[in-house]
């Protein structure tokens, strides 16, 4: 699990340095590394690409003139994705760059190359190294990137024990800190949504043991596009790629507070039903990565009636998969045994981060939470507009468990305050 420091920053102070935060999370239970940092890197700052031509001597470079709010720079570049008009992080002559690499000036067949424009993995952002990191347009020329947007994607990787569902977000590692370090921990603030007074969608499980509590809702008028940068760049903090609007918003929900939810195309559910059931001998499946898979009784499926439109608890089907085509939308935000799920995805060698929670135990009262977050934010950044009632199949209320510890006996065993 990655962490965004900046994302933490949300919910509690953060004062310490990425290596101090670590032994902190690290003392306390949450084994922890520093996942991405640019505190290592010097004299790169932030520039335009005012134009770009072929070099002469080589068909997958360019000749590039870069404005570091001072003057030009030419720079070599061989980056597929490098144009003229771009925000980028440029490395002037004698910057550093991680690993002590200094940047001087040289002749790349046969031309002069006066810095670089870097990639996300030179600066240790994140892994991407297809082309060049393109930055936000309101970024000012010749400002550090490190204290003006680097900062953002300083990052850690915990290595969650299977006890510990609950560090499965940033608003969870976060109440985590703010116990170690005695501060405040921000309530994350969740709008309440309420049933239109729509149609209703059936709701099925037909064991309750597999799947406890079901929440959905149909979601209309949904524009799917590219997300706004807030969002792209929350997303990539914490190590995942942004895809549409839609889908990053459940992957958004998802590591801020810990509750998988997915969203089907409602356009493809034909049987306007959710079946929670178990799949038949050799029922077929084609997942949203594109395997194909043959399934059988030890696997939960969600169903519109009739056919599978996912593998409860771990991945969605791509027949019901978002497109640049959907407009309605249905969300799901569910509690899954976690024996069921673990069973499921040990059995078909398929582990997602929502596989990874469920099979630790989610939070069964956390559903209608998810729920609310996902259909706000689909109104707020897509435009949508819930339009059926919200349904929650829930009918054994699964009560909050309350542990009492006299703090005499916790003494004796710690031996120390």
């Amino acid at each position: 699990m990655i962490i965004s420091l900046e994302w933490l920053k949300d919910f509690v102070d953060i004062e310490e340095s990425p290596q101090e935060l670590s032994n902190i999370l690290s003392n306390i239970g949450l084994e922890s590394e520093i996942a991405a940092t640019t505190t290592e890197i010097r004299g790169i700052v932030i520039s335009k690409v005012e134009s770009t031509e072929k070099h002469p001597n080589a068909d997958k470079l360019k000749i590039c003139m870069v404005n570091d709010g001072d003057k030009l720079h030419q720079v070599i570049c061989g980056a597929p994705n490098v144009k003229a008009g771009q925000i980028v992080p440029f490395a002037k002559i004698g910057s550093t760059l991680p690993g002590d690499f200094k940047i001087k000036k040289v002749k790349i067949r046969g031309v002069e190359s006066n810095g670089m424009i870097c990639s996300e993995r030179e600066l240790r952002v994140s892994d991407q190294h297809e082309g060049i990191m393109i930055l936000p347009n309101n970024l000012k020329l010749g400002a550090d990137f490190k204290s003006s947007y680097g900062y953002k994607f300083h990052s850690l990787e915990l290595d969650i024990t299977p006890n510990r569902a609950d560090a499965f977000s940033h608003y969870g590692v976060a109440r985590d800190i703010a116990c170690a370090t005695e501060r405040k921990l921000q309530k994350k603030e969740i709008k309440n949504i309420s049933s239109p007074n729509g149609f209703s969608l059936p709701v099925l499980s037909e064991n309750i043991e597999d799947c406890p509590r079901y929440v959905g809702g149909v979601v209309e008028n949904i524009k799917v596009g590219p997300s706004p940068d807030w969002l792209v760049e929350k997303l990539k903090s914490a190590g995942h790629r942004s895809i549409n609007n839609v889908v990053d918003i459940s992957n958004y929900v998802l590591l801020e507070i810990g509750h998988p939810t997915h969203i089907f195309d409602y356009g493809k559910i034909h049987c306007k039903e959710i079946v929670v059931r178990r799949a038949k001998q050799n029922e077929p499946l084609t997942t949203l990565d594109g395997q194909n898979f043959k399934l059988n009784e030890k696997h939960l499926l969600i169903t519109d009636g009739a056919d599978p439109l996912a593998l409860a608890g771990i991945m969605g089907g791509k027949k019901s998969a978002i497109s640049g085509e959907t407009t309605e939308v249905f969300v799901e935000s569910a509690y899954f045994n976690p024996t069921t799920i673990r069973i499921a995805s040990k059995d078909l060698s398929l582990s997602t981060d929502a596989s990874k929670i469920y099979e630790r135990g989610a939070d069964p009262n956390g559903c209608l939470i998810a729920f609310c977050q996902i259909v706000s934010m689909l109104e707020s950044i897509c435009g949508g507009r819930l339009v059926s009632n919200i349904f929650d199949f829930y009918p054994n209320q699964i009560q909050e468990t309350k542990v009492q510890l006299r703090y005499s006996k916790l003494l004796s065993i710690l031996g120390c305050e």
